[in-house]
């Protein structure tokens, strides 16, 4: 339930704004797998109980077993049905409050967003969107914000960084989390 989990223990806006995107794609009650243990109290929050629905969510897929947790979902999923993947990506290590999560995230590995979107089409699934949330130009531009010596320059350079907080296609492998909707082929 929205509003039981402390403040200071929410993590991060990025992942929660990826969140809050994928369950609007893939429904209130996914079949959800999430191994990030830092992230499981805000998955609790948002996604109903009961029987799962048509829809699947992956948060961070673990370097470890993510080939099992895709075959998991492609065998599962019914065709035409969605699943939603939020991930760290590099970026993700500038993150103040992500830097002492534990595990092992395939997408903080260089190549291991492009590993697991490769592995998707096998797999039975058809990537319709990536979506990168906290991007390279946002992080930038807020950086160049804090440190701009003029109040109107800083406001202008913030105001900047918030329209490009988000990016998609190619360039949302540059940003700290991503976001991506594949569809089960039917």
């Amino acid at each position: 339930m929205i509003g039981t989990q402390p403040a200071s223990t929410l993590p991060p806006l990025d992942y929660r704004y990826a969140l809050d995107a994928a369950l609007a794609t893939v429904g209130a009650a996914p079949l959800a797998i999430c191994r990030a243990d830092e992230l499981r109290d805000a998955v609790e929050q948002r996604v109903a109980r009961g029987e799962a629905g048509p829809g699947g969510l992956w948060i961070e897929p673990d370097a470890r077993g993510w080939h099992e947790d895709l075959a998991a979902f492609a065998r599962a999923l019914a065709p035409g049905a969605p699943l939603a993947i939020v991930m760290s990506l590099p970026l993700a290590r500038l993150l103040p409050e992500r830097r002492g999560w534990g595990g092992a995230p395939l997408g903080l590995r260089g190549a291991g967003a492009g590993q697991l979107i490769d592995a998707l089409a096998p797999a039975g699934f058809t990537l319709r969107a990536r979506h990168g949330v906290h991007s390279l130009a946002s992080i930038v531009l807020q950086a160049l914000s804090r440190r701009a010596g003029q109040p109107d320059l800083a406001d202008r350079l913030y105001f900047a960084a918030r329209l490009r907080y988000r990016a998609e296609g190619r360039s949302a492998g540059l940003a700290a989390v991503a976001l991506l909707i594949a569809d089960k082929n039917g």
